[in-house]
């Protein structure tokens, strides 16, 4: 049985719908249901489009399942229930603080190791554009930027979607009206990056990430460090770049907020 169900998952999983089993690794299972990405997977980390449980189901790559009765198997295949899982859903952000970019910065010092890393595989140009724009409140030179980190680095999820992923949920977090809307940002990357990866950069241009960053921005908002300082720490975690990734993304562009 799934523990906990995130509630875009929820919302997909109804009677009669079926599902087709994308990939498979050691830690998860990627699910295509009415055209979207969910998974399943032990991991401790929440998220809309997650399934948390204490083991995967023995499902190989491209089998079709069924949801009938708060379950989804049939066929033979074995059956995951998910009907009496808890539901997650994000918690809702205080107001931006005014010394955000100070908060951010001093948060940013901690983890100065990794988020040279993410400087050192996407370049100073990349990352200095994307604070630059932001610093003008220049949505042209933002979205011109964008462009150029879509697709690119290492990981599952290329570390240039997780660190724009980062910034976009950041700035719609900070409440930046200036910036083009998240989703018309990020629009353009469908069909240049893998369908998991744009999937996760849309959800976090409209202000849906994992967890731990949400957690990041509440803690930071709220002036709670050493929560932050422990989201943070959570987060970075995350697959194999795509937490620090998020990390710098977010903390780059709340460092720059003015």
């Amino acid at each position: 049985y799934a523990q906990v169900i995130g509630e875009h998952a929820w919302a997909l999983l109804n009677e009669g719908h079926s599902m087709a089993v994308l990939a498979r690794t050691s830690q998860a299972l990627f699910l295509s249901v009415e055209d979207q990405v969910l998974w399943i997977s032990p991991s401790p980390v929440l998220h809309r489009r997650a399934l948390l449980v204490s083991r995967l189901p023995q499902w190989s790559e491209g089998v079709i399942l069924t949801v009938k009765g708060g379950c989804a198997g049939g066929g033979g295949h074995e059956a995951l229930g998910f009907w009496g899982a808890a539901r997650w859903f994000p918690p809702v952000l205080p107001p931006p603080p005014l010394d955000l970019a100070a908060r951010a910065a001093r948060l940013a010092r901690h983890f100065a190791a990794p988020c040279a890393q993410v400087v050192e595989w996407l370049g100073d140009r990349r990352v200095c554009g994307v604070q630059e724009a932001i610093r003008a409140k220049d949505g042209p030179g933002l979205e011109e930027v964008a462009r150029g980190l879509v697709g690119w680095g290492p990981g599952l999820t290329p570390l240039g979607d997780d660190f724009l992923g980062g910034v976009v949920f950041a700035l719609r977090a900070a409440r930046q009206e200036w910036t083009p809307a998240g989703p018309a940002l990020v629009a353009w990357a469908q069909g240049q990056t893998t369908s998991l990866s744009f999937s996760l950069l849309s959800d976090l241009s409209r202000g849906h990430g994992p967890e731990p960053l949400h957690a990041l921005a509440l803690a930071l908002f709220s002036g709670a460090e050493d929560a932050a300082r422990t989201a943070a720490q959570r987060l970075l975690v995350v697959g194999h770049s795509t937490g620090p990734g998020l990390v710098f993304g977010a903390l780059w562009a709340w460092a720059a907020v003015v």
